[in-house]
């Protein structure tokens, strides 16, 4: 048994299929598949039950994982800690939700920090931006938080050994197209929409509403479209009379053929962004937040 086996099934249970974590991992999906068989071989029980249309941790498993991560945590933050680093040549790494905010934020940062040079910006599911966070791939992740999802989000970050830092708070803005027949109202209530198409994202499996990056419930919607990328969300939007929910932080360039209206609720939205407890954040992240800052009081709705 050793780290790297670890990683592997780490990797595994957050993707839920070998190809994906493969590919994340970037080793041949063969090799993964040889590594754990070896280490199941080792411990004299299956970690996984392969299925078509993926991989599933067994009870056993599912101890092994928790496990797991803590060591993976553990060793990732040790060797931060203690091996050599140069903020101005590693690669900076954030998680985030699917945020229209995120492409003007990092081309702002790199104008006003040219000494880095190498970014990499994981646009993916709540639990998986957890992940990425807890085992060092991203140095900071960036959700949102209110009163329907912050208990459980918490409990999953105590688990992980995370924290949340808040930003700012923001009412929730209704995003249509611009030719919607509420496009030209001030702003909306719940039961405007009700009845209405909902574009949202992707979450895994939907297994718990308060991972759902959609700020209101859906379940008077007349259609689902279920996406995973702004692009394809925002092409729906303006096809059709669907809606989709969103932070309304946007400058003039964010979105084309898209009209955003505030959303009278009581939700008490704030967005934040999360760390590893037991680590402190580099120079570039605390660069990053002041700059991520900044554009929030510049473009609050």
């Amino acid at each position: 048994m050793n780290i790297q086996q670890l990683r592997y099934v780490v990797a595994i249970a957050n993707s839920g299929t070998f190809r994906e974590a493969a590919n994340k991992l970037y080793v041949s999906q063969p090799s993964l598949s040889v590594a754990v068989r070896d280490l199941e071989a080792e411990l004299g029980f299956q970690i996984f039950t392969r299925t078509t249309t993926g991989a599933v941790l067994t009870s056993q498993g599912m101890a092994f994982y928790e496990k797991s991560l803590e060591v993976v945590k553990s060793f990732d933050s040790f060797e931060k800690q203690f091996s050599q680093s140069d903020d101005d040549n590693q690669q900076f790494s954030i998680a985030s939700q699917h945020y229209d905010f995120l492409p003007p934020l990092i081309t702002a940062f790199s104008k006003e920090h040219p000494e880095y040079r190498d970014f990499r910006i994981y646009e993916s599911t709540t639990i998986q931006i957890l992940d990425e966070v807890a085992q060092g791939h991203s140095e900071i992740g960036i959700i949102y938080l209110n009163n329907q999802n912050t208990k459980g989000i918490q409990q999953r970050m105590d688990k992980l050994g995370l924290e949340s830092v808040d930003l700012i708070p923001f009412q929730t803005h209704i995003y249509l197209a611009k030719d919607h027949p509420l496009a030209d109202r001030e702003s909306l209530v719940m039961e405007d929409l009700v009845g209405l198409p909902t574009v949202r994202f992707t979450q895994e499996q939907d297994q718990y509403l308060y991972y759902s990056e959609n700020f209101v419930d859906t379940s008077e919607s007349s259609l689902l479209f279920n996406v995973t990328d702004r692009a394809t969300l925002n092409g729906i939007l303006e096809r059709t009379d669907a809606y989709a929910t969103g932070s309304g932080f946007l400058d003039s360039r964010s979105v084309n053929g898209i009209t955003v209206i505030p959303l009278e609720d009581n939700l008490s939205n704030k967005m934040v962004y999360v760390k590893r407890r037991d680590t402190n954040l580099s120079s570039c992240a605390l660069k990053f937040i002041s700059v991520m800052v900044d554009y929030f009081d510049k473009y609050r709705p």
